[in-house]
């Protein structure tokens, strides 16, 4: 194990990218001391962690056309457009079942990135039972104005990224001095203001904070990856990256596109994987 921390960028869909880095890395026996998945980014870092090649590939894809997966009815009527059911409890549990032992047994640290509602802030939780704090993870991935609002333990949360997109600065502040940061938009990406800010500030009026936090995550966004390629060039980080634009939406339909996309990480993932290690082992 390296005494490195993992940083795991999500972005829905493009999440197929880091999948294909990180099963790289598990043919090779790659581990490290700290994991931080956001979003995507923490389903991925999960099944990482239990050492399961392949898993996160398919739940992304297997099941796109399963009606039983997602959809608009399931938006209508629960309010998010996962079934929840299906997602976080018939495929872990029976359709592809997580190694909740291996992940249990595990010395990595791994922490899920979530945004508190009401505080508009990320917080960092760490989970050492996966099976019994799913919802942590689950969290993590609830994407706004698609997901209803998680509870737990009388607080309110969603998606990671939209207080924290890349916890590269949390991970340096826990003392980790070197880490990898997989991130899934090519190197000179800029996000741009949020063009659902209207339906944002409709459906969380009662979360001023959060708002603001859609509002101004470009911004942050933008100065997270400057502050990425900063600390790769002090040696605090290391960086795997698309090399061109990643044309895949976040609810990305099409298993041709996202397969290619997972390819494109592994194979960069592969590409990196020497110079990786004389980062790591320097």
């Amino acid at each position: 194990m390296f005494d490195c921390a993992l940083i795991l960028e999500g972005g829905g869909m493009r999440g197929v990218y880091t999948a294909g880095i990180l099963d790289y890395f598990l043919e090779q026996g790659l581990e490290f001391s700290s994991v931080y998945g956001v979003s995507a980014g923490a389903l991925n870092g999960a099944n990482f962690v239990s050492r399961q090649h392949g898993r996160s590939i398919r739940t992304f894809t297997e099941y796109l056309d399963d009606e039983r997966y997602s959809g608009a009815k399931y938006l209508f009527k629960n309010g998010d457009w996962f079934n929840i059911d299906f997602v976080y409890g018939e495929i872990p549990n029976k359709l592809d079942v997580v190694d909740w032992d291996t992940f249990a047994a595990s010395k990595t640290k791994f922490y899920a990135v979530v945004s508190n509602v009401v505080t508009g802030k990320a917080e960092y939780h760490r989970v050492t039972d996966l099976r019994k704090q799913m919802d942590t993870v689950r969290r993590s991935a609830s994407l706004p104005l698609l997901s209803t609002i998680v509870n737990i333990n009388g607080k309110k949360y969603l998606d990671g990224g939209i207080c924290d997109s890349i916890p590269l600065y949390k991970s340096i502040q826990d003392s980790n001095h070197k880490n990898v940061a997989i991130l899934t938009q090519h190197r000179g990406f800029e996000k741009q203001p949020a063009s659902a800010m209207g339906l944002v500030k409709l459906r969380y009026r009662k979360y001023p904070k959060f708002v603001r936090a859609n509002r101004y995550r470009h911004l942050m966004y933008n100065n997270q990856t400057k502050y990425v390629y900063q600390k790769e060039k002090e040696g605090q980080a290391f960086v795997i990256q698309p090399k061109e634009p990643v044309n895949i939406d976040r609810l990305e339909k099409s298993t041709e596109k996202l397969w290619r996309l997972y390819r494109a990480g592994y194979n960069d993932g592969k590409e990196s994987f020497e110079r990786m290690m004389k980062y790591l082992d320097n």
